[in-house]
């Protein structure tokens, strides 16, 4: 009798089981991370309103759950660990692992072409001799031509100097002799008065690589070594004749977390990067809009702006404009420069015609200054210098 009791009731007391588990996930749906994924994530579809939208509704209600499904994010993370683990491989094709230990940016957008963040830095099957030798000439050339101090530095990015850990395929694709920028450099296409402003430490950079790491093994900018390096030897450059020393600093190793892990969340790929001690190298920094108060409408429109001070350093005021690349050399260049006033230039295309003036004569009204354009190769060779001065100096 009670076997019989038992046997009808597991056949409910089983469904229920199998609908809890099956609902468990739903009960733990915490709202994912914004950069969870890096992608905008799909936003629940409010009550439709038309018969359009009403069967448009299903596939959105679809995106949806497959964007807030409980144990999503953890399911995500762990995808990305294994994937990684087991078989050397990134959930995103932006980044790819090279040799060594090293990572790349393969694209610098989701959507882009395979590899193509590689190939723009490279100049793969690309002759832009041309088209850099027009750009150069003409936004370098005008400030030149209205008295201003400057300077175009062009930083060779990882897929160049550390071109021997990339795959085996993609280094025999992108070898770092005949880049876009010594071609130019070559061709003595550039007026002299130009030319002699333009930076390419691509030689140097080389031969630190063949000793070290340039660039930390899982970062996409430079940092540490780098930029110590190029800022070294940059200054005595740029002032021939004069003996330029920077400051005394102190630095230690530190581990970093790539920047870029939030492309593939749930795995931490550290590296040593050099830091330098500003306090203890007598550097005093201040980070953001408010260290500008006459400018702090238009440079909180930016991404990143600072401004350094370093009393002791033997030149005056180095004003530098840059990408991404620019702000991990910042700090260095204050070794130099008793002020470095220093903006990321990325998201300069928001900016109105009047904070774009307002940006013009903070940067460039003082004749006294010097100032460094520092872009690294793949922006150069995309038209940035083109996209940004005709902002800048319309």
């Amino acid at each position: 009798m009670m076997s019989a009791t038992l046997s009808r009731l597991s056949a409910p007391v089983s469904k229920l089981l199998l609908v809890a588990l099956l609902a468990a996930p739903a009960l733990y749906a915490p709202t994912p991370a914004a950069d969870a994924e890096n992608r905008r994530m799909a936003a629940a579809p409010s009550a439709p309103a038309s018969v359009a939208e009403l069967l448009a509704y299903p596939p959105r209600i679809d995106a949806w759950v497959n964007d807030h499904f409980g144990l999503r994010d953890a399911l995500v993370r762990l995808n990305t660990r294994l994937r990684y683990r087991l078989f050397g491989q990134f959930p995103t094709p932006q980044v790819i692992a090279g040799r060594e230990g090293r990572i790349f940016m393969a694209t610098y957008q989701p959507a882009a072409a395979a590899y193509s963040g590689v190939f723009a830095a490279c100049g793969y099957q690309q002759d832009l001799t041309a088209q850099l030798s027009g750009e150069i000439e003409h936004n370098l050339g005008l400030l030149l031509a209205q008295g201003i101090n400057a300077r175009l530095l062009v930083v060779p990015s990882a897929p160049v100097v550390h071109s021997a850990q990339l795959p085996e395929w993609l280094s025999r694709a992108c070898p770092a002799a005949g880049t876009p920028m010594s071609k130019l450099l070559a061709a003595g296409t550039l007026t002299p008065a130009v030319r002699e402003r333009v930076d390419y430490p691509l030689a140097l950079m080389l031969q630190a690589a063949a000793g070290g790491d340039v660039f930390p093994r899982t970062f996409f900018h430079w940092g540490g070594l780098g930029p110590r390096l190029v800022s070294d030897w940059l200054v005595p450059h740029a002032h021939p004749g004069a003996s330029w020393r920077g400051t005394p600093y102190v630095s230690a190793p530190q581990q970093k977390p790539s920047d870029i892990g939030h492309i593939f969340p749930g795995l931490r790929l550290d590296s040593t990067v050099e830091t330098l001690d500003l306090a203890k190298s007598g550097i005093e920094q201040c980070w953001g809009a408010a260290c500008y108060p006459e400018m702090a409408d238009v440079l909180a429109k930016f991404g990143e702006s600072a401004r350094y001070r370093n009393p002791a350093a033997p030149l005056g005021r180095l004003v530098m404009m840059s990408d991404s690349y620019g702000p991990p050399s910042w700090p260095w260049f204050a070794r130099y420069y008793r002020e470095v006033v220093a903006v990321n230039t990325n998201s300069m295309d928001a900016l109105k015609p009047a904070d774009l003036a307002r940006l013009r004569a903070f940067l460039f009204s003082n004749h006294n200054d010097e100032v460094l354009v520092l872009y690294h190769d793949a922006t150069v060779h995309a038209g940035r210098l083109s996209q940004d001065f005709k902002l800048l100096m319309p």
